[in-house]
């Protein structure tokens, strides 16, 4: 699949709204909500976040694999997450209280940040295993195994028959790699569209992962954040796919680096946000609306987009 194909589809715009739905967890929005509508809402449809957005890394993790760029693609990573720890280092730093801590903190990442981290576990496994020989097959059932026992722990926790710090279980092989693999499988095996009633299929998908968060609810006895769903399973791909085969913008790229910049300094303007006195649905807004401004800005100017280039 070339670049060319690849920017004319939707799956940059839905980057983008991944990014928002990132902000809409962060933020609670709407106050309005309450009980198992928000929940179905805010751990549920936005929850596809991250699952979708790891997908979409692995299946273009797979032209770089095959190339022999895997290893250049995760250095990419590492190097984006050493910024991001770096730049949310005074927020954390002051909570750090001992060498260990420092240290799992980097481990698994700051806050939103364990997303990167996941997926340079996720990347490493998978070159593991693709240099290893192991078919598609064998992949994507490991992937699968991982998300077993990742759904597992999570109930485990959710319904206090297990206590277990939250990076044991939300982390890069219980959470990333399974969906990280279904992209790169995906991408290797050709597969571009569901078919027929493809669109339909990853509507009634979302449908499915907002009713399995109400099911979390109960099973946790009331709100509660939910990263594992087995419906993400299928939603993840059929959401994808659907926005694959969909025509998108001429401005594909530039959608690509906006999604990135929200997702990792949302949390800079939530901050912002907080320190104004801004609060609810307002901080939703208002962060929203802060990313966008500070991302046309540096886009303005040479030196703002090679900033955006080394960030995003």
């Amino acid at each position: 699949m070339n670049a060319a194909v690849q920017r004319n589809s939707a799956v940059d715009p839905l980057r983008v709204l991944l990014a928002i739905f990132v902000i809409g967890i962060h933020t609670g929005f709407p106050d309005a909500l309450q009980g198992e509508v928000k929940q179905a809402l805010v751990n549920g449809l936005y929850r596809t976040a991250v699952p979708i957005f790891s997908l979409i890394s692995g299946f273009f993790f797979a032209s770089a694999a095959h190339s022999g760029r895997g290893a250049g693609y995760l250095k990419r990573i590492l190097i984006l997450y050493a910024i991001w720890m770096v730049i949310y280092a005074p927020v954390y730093g002051p909570e750090i209280t001992s060498l260990p801590h420092l240290l799992q903190l980097w481990f698994f990442g700051y806050f939103h940040l364990w997303f990167l981290a996941g997926m340079i576990a996720a990347g490493a496994l998978l070159l593991a295993l693709i240099h290893w020989k192991l078919p598609i097959r064998g992949i994507v059932l490991i992937a699968l195994l991982l998300a077993a026992v990742g759904i597992l722990l999570q109930y485990l926790v959710l319904s206090e028959r297990l206590s277990l710090q939250l990076d044991l279980y939300r982390n890069g092989l219980f959470v990333i790699f399974p969906f990280f693999a279904v992209g790169y499988a995906l991408a290797a095996t050709g597969t571009r569209k569901t078919g027929t009633g493809g669109k339909w299929l990853a509507v009634l998908s979302v449908i499915a992962v907002m009713a399995e968060s109400v099911v979390w609810y109960r099973i946790a006895g009331g709100t509660y954040g939910v990263d594992s769903m087995v419906t993400l399973l299928a939603c993840a791909p059929l959401v994808f796919l659907a926005a694959l085969s969909s025509k998108g913008f001429s401005q594909g790229k530039q959608l690509a680096t906006l999604a990135a910049f929200i997702y990792f300094s949302h949390v800079l303007a939530m901050i912002t946000a907080t320190q104004l006195g801004i609060s609810g649905d307002l901080k939703f807004v208002f962060v929203v609306v802060l990313c966008l401004l500070v991302w046309w800005s540096l886009g303005r100017f040479s030196f703002g987009q090679r900033i955006l280039a080394s960030i995003t």
